[in-house]
């Protein structure tokens, strides 16, 4: 399970993400290396992100978040400082992280995220790593009925490889060995605790990155592309199923009233008269193909734009204001509402108001300057 989460976020990784260090990669041994909390979530709905101190995990008295990028807010990281203390290349066995005492509810958060196959990330000298919250145990089936147990981990191992002064590879292992059962709402006393191992590797800094670019050759990115196959033709299926339903019906309703005989409900049915030239064999048919094949639509749109561009010897402003407002003012009302209801339950897919602001600053500033210079120029040489 542990590396189907490792290949599954090598993977998301590759998308692009780069969570800035304060130095140049270089460290003397018992230095301090940044390690920065982000985000916890489903395995399974990796669009489904929450801070990491959502749960009730082990926290510094003052949080401090890191000045993020444009990238790393619209990637939905919200980087933490955290109590891990990994300095350089600095073993440590089971170092307490921090004791507390759970609450009922509390109790209750991490087992639903048990249930639900969190995961949580983290970053470490700008290297990404992810381990599990915790495991779901299979008990005997009783009066029927089939029993589980959920249990948080509350030790994590790091292993951490370097060459020379700089860290080349990290990861984190939730060890099933200490877990807590967490599966009653009962008040429960926890030590959180981590331990951190340092091993040489003839392996470059320049080649750490390898394996999250190699990530677009891995199989789970053919079972993510599957799965979207699937659920694509799915909805194909459905959408088409309930069209011929609806016309089933509405044919048959016409077929009705043809038969009826009645010459006045007859000139309402309008398909009746074009039904003999339906199967008829189309003039210029390599045309019709060709034409299809291209994409009408695209071809359409093409037309439109040139219509809009060179034909119109007046209004060519009007043309470049519904042009930069056809798109872009639907799509700002519809994000606008997902990101509401992304802020209402929490997620950090959600974008901070100032985010939004330099998206519209970037719009204005710079896509409509460049419409209003095209349109014209546009203007200026008509066909």
């Amino acid at each position: 399970m542990s590396s189907l989460l490792v290949l599954f976020f090598i993977l998301a990784f590759s998308f692009g993400f780069s969570a800035s260090s304060p130095s140049n990669h270089r460290y003397n041994a018992g230095d301090h290396v940044p390690l920065f909390v982000n985000k916890v979530g489903p395995l399974h709905n990796p669009s489904e992100t929450y801070w990491y101190y959502d749960l009730p995990f082990c926290h510094p008295d003052n949080i401090i978040l890191k000045k993020e990028t444009l990238g790393e807010v619209l990637n939905g990281d919200r980087l933490s400082s955290s109590l891990y203390g990994l300095k350089f290349r600095e073993d440590k066995t089971g170092v307490t992280l921090c004791e507390q005492r759970l609450k009922g509810h509390e109790v209750a958060r991490f087992r639903h995220a048990v249930i639900d196959d969190f995961y949580f990330q983290m970053y470490y000298d700008d290297l990404p790593l992810w381990g599990f919250v915790g495991k779901i145990e299979e008990q005997s089936w009783i009066l029927g009925e089939k029993k589980f147990k959920y249990y948080l981990f509350k030790h994590v191992q790091f292993d951490v490889l370097y060459n020379d002064n700089q860290v080349i590879e990290i990861s984190a292992f939730s060890d099933p060995d200490h877990a807590v059962d967490i599966t009653d709402d009962v008040d429960v006393d926890l030590k959180f605790t981590y331990s951190v191992f340092w091993k040489a590797t003839p392996s470059k800094f320049e080649t750490r990155m390898d394996k999250y670019a190699r990530a677009s050759l891995l199989p789970v990115r053919s079972q993510i592309r599957w799965f979207s196959f699937y659920i694509s033709i799915a909805n194909i299926v459905l959408f088409t199923g309930l069209l011929m339903v609806f016309l089933k019906r509405l044919l048959k309703k016409d077929l009705g009233k043809f038969a009826s005989g009645d010459e006045e409900e007859d000139r309402e049915v309008g398909w009746k008269y074009i039904h003999g030239d339906v199967f008829r064999y189309p003039q210029n048919m390599s045309l019709f193909c060709a034409v299809l094949g291209v994409g009408t639509q695209l071809l359409t749109v093409v037309f439109f734009l040139f219509v809009l561009a060179f034909f119109c010897e007046t209004g060519w402003e009007r043309s470049v204001l519904l042009s930069g407002i056809l798109y872009p003012g639907p799509s700002f009302v519809i994000l606008s509402a997902l990101n509401t209801i992304s802020v209402s339950y929490g997620a950090t897919a959600s974008l901070p108001f100032g985010t939004i602001l330099v998206i519209l600053l970037i719009y204005m500033l710079l896509a409509i300057p460049l419409l209003a210079f095209g349109g014209f120029i546009g203007h200026l040489f008509p066909v």
